[in-house]
């Protein structure tokens, strides 16, 4: 296989994970890494970068374990070639952080990233997206709700910006900051955040989406805690569904929805 092979099968694969067809683009992902091990050795950053694809393509799936073990392993081999400062090992960090398991370990993580970031690329740069987001999440794995909420409202202003109010990491950071608002602020405030969110996604990403369900679910469960138990069991009974034919029975996002649904229906 030719490097230019590589490239095509590499991209053909990432355009399948943002599709949500998390199965097939690992499928493909996996071949072209190892194509890549083997045209172009282990150390070179395009085989480096593929690393990094199939960890997240991994994780998407729902395989923790075995995509911390590959981005960790995809980290150490761009420091080691890159220095540990170039914004390929930055991302390559900002990705094992998220992949941890230690919220407060994770946070940390993130903001020496972020803070690295800033420093090369400036405060208002659009690569920085990604970092906040996984930012804002580990502030909320740790009850710091406030500070997830101010900075994803910052970072959902950049995003509309640079990148439009429909791309996915716009409406991804629109998603983050309904689910914060009904932390800080109560679900009552959240339900139309999560009501647009969900609107959106569908129409720029498809009713059957992995992101569009995500907003399917948060809604759901924002009806019940803000006493609406009806529209909840409709929306997660529908969103359960899809998950089901989508991600399978067994992926993480349709096992919860599964026992979101239950806690309504006991209600």
């Amino acid at each position: 296989m030719s490097e230019q092979a590589l490239h095509r099968d590499s991209d053909r694969a990432i355009a399948l994970y943002q599709q949500g067809r998390y199965a097939e683009a690992l499928r493909i992902q996996l071949r072209v890494l190892a194509e890549s091990e083997r045209l172009l050795g282990a150390d070179h950053i395009d085989t480096i970068a593929r690393m990094s694809y199939v960890a997240i393509f991994l994780w998407a799936l729902g395989r923790r374990a075995e995509a911390f073990d590959r981005q960790a392993e995809a980290f150490a081999a761009s420091a080691r070639v890159l220095g540990i400062d170039h914004p390929d090992t930055l991302a390559a960090s900002n990705n094992l952080a998220m992949f941890t398991s230690d919220p407060q370990e994770a946070a940390r993580m993130h903001e020496v990233v972020l803070t690295a970031k800033e420093q090369a690329l400036g405060p208002d740069h659009p690569d920085l997206l990604p970092t906040v987001i996984n930012l804002a999440a580990s502030y909320g794995g740790t009850g710091r709700h406030d500070q997830a909420l101010t900075i994803s409202l910052r970072a959902l202003a950049l995003a509309e910006s640079s990148l439009g109010p429909e791309h996915p990491t716009t409406l991804t950071i629109r998603n983050n900051v309904a689910v914060h608002t009904s932390e800080v602020h109560g679900p009552v405030w959240a339900v139309e955040l999560h009501q647009q969110t969900l609107r959106l996604r569908e129409r720029a990403l498809g009713p059957d989406h992995p992101d569009t369900l995500q907003s399917g679910h948060n809604l759901g469960v924002t009806y019940r805690e803000a006493g609406r138990p009806d529209r909840s069991e409709a929306v997660l009974t529908e969103t359960l569904h899809r998950l089901e034919q989508t991600l399978g029975s067994q992926h993480p996002a349709t096992v919860k929805c599964r026992a979101s649904l239950t806690r309504t229906q006991s209600l």
